[in-house]
């Protein structure tokens, strides 16, 4: 055997996982791409004004659905949606018993989102079919599954992403873009969604942190608002990118602040 096999078989055994390190080239190229396809939109604030509160496209007027998997206990971007513009929410989190609130327009779903419907998992295309089946009205996506998201995104086809005016997701575990494999699927992720859909706004949420890798920065957590392609010409702002937004907040107030870095959002960055 030989000796490069002896220690990772060693360290195996100590549950000591040796991952290939992606190279800072690629890392840029996947920054440079999320900068490439950042626009600069029209946005609203919906939600809690921290933690539970998101920017999204001002089109929640023409919205009648909302897909909202990871529930836990707090629903009140939901509940905005329907006081606001009467949109009805589809929730689902197996991890409690009910929506946390009552509301007219909640459909509860005891189920995690994943990469097959079996047992307490189900699929978003599924769960899409068995909800609003046969429907063409529009939907959104607000999608904080705490690092399920990476499953669900990479099973679904980027034709039922599409379905969607807007797609909010909050990605997990950021600091692995440093393993070759991690930034692999991460970018095969991103890509299916650039076939439909630019970026319209991202926030790092600051109950994490920053890693950083020579200049490149990575929040370990960041909200992205994703808006389909046909309609950036309707909402596009003549304001530059410029983070944080006017309307952003800690998603923690007891915390500091997190300040998106310029690698991701910045069209001149050099």
């Amino acid at each position: 055997m030989k000796i490069e096999n002896r220690i990772k078989n060693s360290l195996l055994n100590k549950k000591i996982l040796i991952q290939k390190t992606a190279s800072k080239s690629d890392i840029k190229k996947f920054l440079s791409r999320f900068r490439e396809k950042y626009e600069s939109i029209n946005l609203i604030r919906v939600g809690s004004k921290n933690d539970g509160g998101y920017l999204v496209p001002n089109y929640l007027q023409n919205i009648e659905y909302c897909f909202s998997p990871g529930v836990a206990d707090s629903a009140e971007f939901e509940a905005q949606l329907s006081k606001e513009f009467n949109i009805k929410s589809y929730l689902a989190d197996a991890s409690v018993d009910a929506a946390p609130v009552d509301d007219k327009n909640f459909k509860f779903l005891k189920k995690f989102l994943g990469s097959r419907s079996h047992g307490e998992f189900i699929t978003l295309s599924d769960w899409i079919i068995e909800s609003v089946p046969k429907s063409d009205s529009n939907k959104i996506l607000q999608m904080d599954i705490e690092g399920g998201e990476y499953d669900v995104l990479t099973y679904e086809s980027a034709d039922l992403l599409a379905q969607f005016s807007f797609i909010i997701v909050e990605f997990h575990g950021l600091k692995n873009i440093y393993e070759k494999h991690f930034l692999r699927m991460l970018s095969a992720i991103f890509e299916k969604f650039y076939i439909n859909f630019s970026i319209c706004h991202v926030h790092p949420n600051n109950s994490s942190s920053i890693e950083t890798m020579g200049d490149i920065e990575i929040p370990k957590v960041i909200e992205v608002t994703f808006i389909r392609n046909d309609l950036v010409n309707e909402f596009s702002s003549n304001e530059k990118v410029f983070l944080p937004h006017v309307l952003d907040e800690k998603n923690l107030k007891d915390l500091d602040d997190l300040i998106m870095p310029e690698i991701w959002w910045k069209k001149d960055y050099v």
